[in-house]
């Protein structure tokens, strides 16, 4: 069939009339049989794939023969009739070939689509409408330049509101699809309003009233009516309540004068719609109705099928949630200010529509007991999925968060009644009497850190309570944690009492604890109960003495353990990280005995799940938090059962189901050791050691060697062995990010290794200036010159600047430099982007050691200096390309000189903490934003002069945080005991004053700015 409407197609293309007569006549033949419209659909798919391969060489699928202009202006619009046909497959597959002509032809080639598209909008035709929003809904994804966007938004938007105002002539979903197309072009005016900000004003006062009002009047008719009538019409609100969330974030002053509106009209729906939300998804009677499907298709260019009034309140909260902390929203919401502030009956409503769209419903109920990890995921405060219970909350977060008092006095009124309507419900046989009850449990414990924040600061000032949650601990959680006939409400109950765990008595919290434990301890408590018991023992980790746990902690600790191998994803996230939170808070659950079983059980699931970086990420924090006991047994225990373990899977032979296995064991074994000093202990060295030598000896794995090379040497066992790895990494043919960290581990062999390497220090040397001659990568240069740094900054100074002065290297020009100038010149380029707090410590005191250095072959050295700034690149930002076509040029400055301006720019650029706001800055930013002055104390920018990023910068010891500074090795070393920001102070002032150096002269040829850093650091 597909073979006889081609020919057919081709027919109708012949020059000679009567062939193509026939053609026609046979085509109307084949498209009466159903078979005929899905072979010529079929051949329209094919054509959207010819387009992206013959059209033009700018598709990145390009295929040679390319299309001729003569073919291709008799294609576009046999394409563009199928928009019209009554088969929708056809209208679609036209659409997709249509799109991807127009991406390539509009403007320049196909100037008359726009005109051709209006006219199909206006055509009345349900079926032209339907294909012409297919195209458009594409169209408008584009980046349009101010030509093309001035069109669209002038001749194009106009005719798509027509169809959206016309619900008698068109469906539910084309009217929804005019929505997202609007949505769309907005949000293409965000992204091109830095480029184009006259366009975008223009377009913005034509759209944003007509269409502002468009949705006003939608929005006010009744939505229960309207759905009831067909249930696709949902799709209109949500896509309408999506694109004033884009208005919000994007463009809030053009929607800020219809704020109060919409806030009312997003109550109002939700509230005309709560009877369908109940019988469709929260009731669980058995004549409970399902939620209707959709009839057709998801509507032009909208990519989710899925209709459900979840989904519309779920957009309607997503919109709110920034909305409602506006200053436009504050009259509709509160009267009064600050203190004073009380909630209006549209903040009452607001509230508790939320709450009542936040039940279980019936699907949430049904997936969590059939699968755990979706009850994890669902529930977890830190992993919860997107869902209108998630998105609630948020909201109620953000009005917590503005208007604290208002809101949480409609919370405490509401939660009174929710507590005796759900009695009520229980006595009168309801079985979903428990859904409004967790409902607002969960609501309470979602903002549960605001709660706690507002009732500390009751404390302090001596006031009632926020919000009395001591009523609901001492007259209805108890009696809650027994109704195992609702589990999810008994669930919650369970993780409520440990979310407010730090207001609670001391009995009260044992008692939580005590049921929490029988819960794991029952094999008759359902999964969702189990769950929640194992967060409320994680939360109470968090929140609760640790003497109040300590007795119930071994127990635990047990009960956790055989859970371990059924779980699986989020379960067993939690699982391991409820065992971190155990192990963490009581120094006595394990000791020389014990210790090893459970390192056992954990190691197995590593063993299972070493392709899961999460697992694997947890299991590694829980080692590594063993390594820190207080007992020693525990980390001989540790070292005895995991180094063998971890060694063999160390020297796992790779194969395409074991190639991760290596580079997570190499992860693991750093677990054990990069949190506290040496020496390491001698199992240690003899396991993973000899695995890892023998696996850097063989492997080719980058990943791999750039974890064994960045993990510290400790004592001087193994080091001849290292020695003869460093040949590999150094030689040229080695490739550069998989060397990445060889000079680290250079650098932390000096360390280590003290007097032994002195015998191969030069040929070491000699084998890093050679490597350094010929690397290109920034990052690798950096990592060859540490090792000098490190040499420079120690009492090897003298030594390491003989050596390098005794030799000299082959660079890629062909010339010969000497090591000296090669490695100085090479630290000077890289050394203001050098990251890691230790890194930085070296390179700063090896340097400000060198500037003070009165020797003569270092003023030799010649280095970068300063920019020459030319007409080439004034005000100019130099791209790659022009950097290659005219490369910048440089001062050539001695190597003293650039050691003064590197030392004063490290002084002066350190982050602060402690900057001062902006008072002058005329920066117009559309942010809808000027109430949050008050919230956000990080808003302006900074005036601080340079010295005080001096003073605050001592102040907070260099505001270094990484990975290095947590380095207990690292802590040790004598030159982290020097505070280094007095340390490169007084070697200026020293300097200065003694003139060492000739620093006198050397001042001239500094910038205005380093002169006036300098002269704060000598009156500072």
């Amino acid at each position: 069939m597909d073979q006889q409407v081609l020919q057919c197609l081709q027919s109708t293309l012949s020059p000679e009339e009567n062939v193509r007569k026939h053609a026609e006549e046979q085509l109307k033949q084949l498209f009466a049989i159903p078979e005929g419209g899905l072979s010529l659909a079929r051949l329209l798919n094919a054509q959207d794939q010819y387009v992206n391969q013959h059209w033009t060489p700018a598709s990145a699928q390009f295929q040679h023969p390319i299309t001729p202009v003569e073919v291709k202006a008799q294609i576009r619009p046999l394409v563009f009739g199928g928009l019209s046909d009554p088969e929708r497959k056809i209208r679609l597959a036209s659409a997709f070939s249509l799109s991807a002509i127009a991406k390539y032809d509009w403007p320049d080639d196909y100037p008359d689509l726009l005109p051709q598209l209006v006219n199909l909008l206006t055509s009345g035709s349900p079926d032209s409408v339907h294909g012409g929003m297919r195209v458009i809904s594409d169209f408008v994804r584009n980046e349009l330049s101010e030509d093309q966007l001035l069109p669209v938004v002038q001749d194009l938007l106009p005719a798509v509101l027509n169809i959206l105002g016309n619900p008698e002539a068109h469906s539910p979903s084309t009217r929804a699809s005019t929505v997202h197309v609007f949505r769309q072009v907005v949000r293409m005016l965000e992204t091109v309003r830095g480029e184009q900000p006259k366009a975008v004003k223009s377009a913005l006062e034509s759209l944003g009233a007509v269409w502002l009002d468009a949705f006003s009047q939608l929005l006010s008719q009744d939505a229960s009516a309207e759905v009831q009538q067909n249930w696709e019409s949902l799709n209109i609100r949500i896509e309408i309540f999506r694109t004033l969330s884009l208005f919000q974030s994007a463009f809030p002053r053009i929607i800020a004068p219809n704020v109060p509106s919409f806030i009312r009209l997003a109550i109002l729906n939700l509230q005309s719609l709560l009877p369908l939300f109940t019988a469709f998804y929260l009731s669980t009677n058995d004549d409970a109705p399902e939620p209707p499907s959709p009839t057709s298709d998801s509507g032009a260019g909208m990519s989710d099928p899925k209709i459900d009034i979840p989904d519309l309140a779920s957009a309607i909260f997503d919109y709110l949630t920034p909305t409602v902390r506006t200053k436009s929203a504050a009259g509709v919401l509160v009267e009064g200010q600050d203190d004073s502030a009380r909630a209006t009956a549209v903040l009452e409503d607001l509230v508790r529509v939320v709450q009542e769209f936040t039940q279980v419903t019936r699907e949430n109920a049904e997936e969590w007991m059939e699968d755990t990890n979706a009850f994890v995921i669902d529930e977890d405060e830190e992993t919860e999925e997107y869902s209108a219970r998630t998105s609630g909350y948020d909201l109620i977060g953000s009005l917590m968060d503005k208007w604290t008092k208002p809101v949480a006095a409609i919370l405490q009124n509401l939660t009174n009644t929710r507590v005796q309507e759900s009695a009520s419900a229980k006595q009168s046989g309801s079985p979903d009497w428990w859904k409004p009850l967790e409902s607002v449990l969960a609501m309470l414990g979602g903002i549960s850190d605001d709660i706690r924040n507002a009732l500390e600061e009751d404390l302090e000032k001596k006031r009632l309570p926020t919000i009395d949650v001591s009523y609901l601990f001492d007259q209805v959680i108890p009696n809650l944690l027994s109704q195992s006939e609702a589990p999810f409400l008994q669930g919650r109950a369970f993780v409520f009492a440990s979310q407010f765990s730090s207001f609670l008595p001391q009995t009260l919290v044992t008692q939580y604890l005590n049921a929490a434990v029988s819960v794991l301890e029952s094999p008759e408590v359902s999964v969702p109960v189990k769950i929640s018991a194992v967060k409320t023992i994680k939360n109470f980790c968090r929140h609760v003495d640790t003497a109040i746990l300590q007795p119930q902690t071994g127990k635990v600790l047990s009960l956790l353990l055989p859970l371990l191998p059924q779980a699986e994803r989020e379960t067993l996230y939690l699982l391991l990280e409820t065992i971190r939170a155990i192990t963490s808070i009581d120094g006595s659950i394990l000791n020389a005995q014990n210790t090893g079983p459970v390192v056992e059980q954990i190691f197995d699931v590593w063993l299972r799940c070493a392709d899961d970086p999460v697992t694997t990420a947890i299991i590694e924090e829980n080692f590594e938090s063993l390594t820190l006991f207080p007992d020693p047994g525990v980390l001989i225990a540790l070292v005895h059962t995991l180094a063998p373990k971890l060694a063999a899977a160390i020297s796992t032979p790779v194969t395409d189901d074991t190639v991760h296995i290596p580079g997570e064991a190499l992860q693991l074994a750093n677990s054990m050791i990069r949190m506290r000093g040496g020496p390491l202990e001698v199992e240690l060295v003899a396991t993973i050691t000899r695995a890892v030598m023998e696996t850097l000896r063989t492997t080719d794995d980058m990943d791999v060697i750039q974890l064994l090379c960045r993990h510290d040497v400790e004592g001087n066992n193994g080091i001849a062995s290292i020695f003869g790895l460093l040949g590999r990494f150094l030689a040229p043919t080695f490739s550069e990010s998989g060397g990445i960290f060889v000079g680290e581990l250079i650098m932390h062999l000096f360390r280590k290794a003290g007097e032994a390497i002195g015998p191969v220090l030069p040929d070491l040397l000699r084998a890093v200036v050679t490597r350094l001659a010929t690397a290109t990568m920034p990052s690798f240069i950096q990592t060859l010159v540490l090792p000098f740094a490190y040499l420079f900054s120690t009492e090897h100074t003298s030594n390491t600047i003989d050596l390098l002065s005794q030799f000299s290297v082959t660079v890629p020009s062909g010339d010969e430099k000497r090591a000296l100038d090669l490695v100085l010149g090479a630290w000077c380029d890289t050394s203001d982007t050098i990251t890691g707090s230790w890194n930085i410590r070296v390179s700063d005191l090896g340097m400000s050691k060198l500037f003070v250095l009165s020797d003569q072959r270092l003023r030799e050295v010649i280095v970068k200096g300063d920019l020459i700034i030319s007409e080439a690149n004034r005000n100019t930002i130099m791209t790659r390309s022009r950097t290659r076509q005219t490369p910048n040029q440089y001062t050539q400055i001695p190597f003293p000189v650039k050691a003064l301006k590197l030392i004063l720019k490290d002084v002066q650029s350190e982050p602060t903490s402690a900057k001062k706001p902006t008072s002058g800055l005329d920066i117009e930013d559309d942010d809808g934003d000027e109430e949050w002055d008050d919230d956000d104390l990080l808003g302006g920018g900074s005036n601080m002069g340079e010295f005080d990023y001096l003073s605050s910068w001592l102040d907070n010891n260099g505001a270094e945080s990484d990975a290095q500074d947590d380095d207990e090795d690292l802590k040790s070393d004598p030159l982290a005991q020097i505070d280094l920001g007095q340390h490169l102070i007084d070697v200026l002032r020293h300097a200065y004053a003694s003139n060492s150096n000739g620093m006198h002269a050397m001042v001239e040829d500094l910038s205005d700015e380093e002169k006036g850093i300098l002269k704060g650091v000598l009156t500072l």
